[in-house]
């Protein structure tokens, strides 16, 4: 089950970075001797509490939601004894979460110094769930940024020396933006 600020909502909704997260993963204990223990597989660093019913076994994970955590499967796995025989029993639950864009960047073709006259293309790119809804570019100009176009790219097919400058991009979706820059040199 998924827990998002406390609330029980379905695993394949959208959890929102810095969301307050918990994942119970229970399992009853009717028939096994001795009883078994859940465990959560490749989550080393979440710490988890344990608490059990009567004849029901129950582990949390609770944690702030991340970035990182995007995609993240988390199997929690029960073994136990039945008559003779050793089993286990596993299920899974799979974390998305939505988030502001990280990792802007931007990069230059064929290269941040170019010669008078030449071609060049500014590429920006972000990481962001949902993807970026716009990138907006920016030049500084004495002091002021001076709003150019929206777009992942920008290029220049004939540049001349008032191309110079810092160039701004910002990647922003609903969850917020973050911007990145570079400083174009025509030689």
């Amino acid at each position: 089950q998924l827990y998002v600020e406390q609330k029980e909502v379905q695993d394949q909704e959208e959890v929102l970075e810095g969301s307050s997260v918990s994942l119970r993963c229970s399992a009853e204990t009717l028939c096994s001797s001795p009883p078994p223990t859940l465990t959560w597989s490749s989550t080393p660093r979440i710490p988890f509490s344990e608490s059990s019913r009567l004849q029901e076994l129950i582990s949390d994970l609770n944690f702030t939601a991340t970035h990182c955590q995007h995609r993240v499967t988390f199997p929690c796995t029960i073994p136990y004894q039945l008559q003779d025989e050793n089993k286990t029993a596993q299920n899974n639950i799979t974390l998305h979460v939505q988030y502001s864009p990280k990792n802007t960047s931007v990069s230059v073709i064929p290269s941040s110094s170019v010669l008078e006259g030449s071609s060049v293309t500014l590429i920006c790119s972000s990481d962001a769930d949902p993807a970026v809804l716009n990138y907006t570019w920016s030049r500084e100009s004495e002091g002021q940024l001076e709003q150019l176009q929206t777009g992942d790219t920008l290029t220049f097919n004939w540049t001349d020396l008032k191309h110079r400058g810092r160039y701004h991009c910002t990647a922003q979706n609903q969850h917020g933006s973050r911007n990145s820059s570079v400083m174009l040199d025509i030689q």
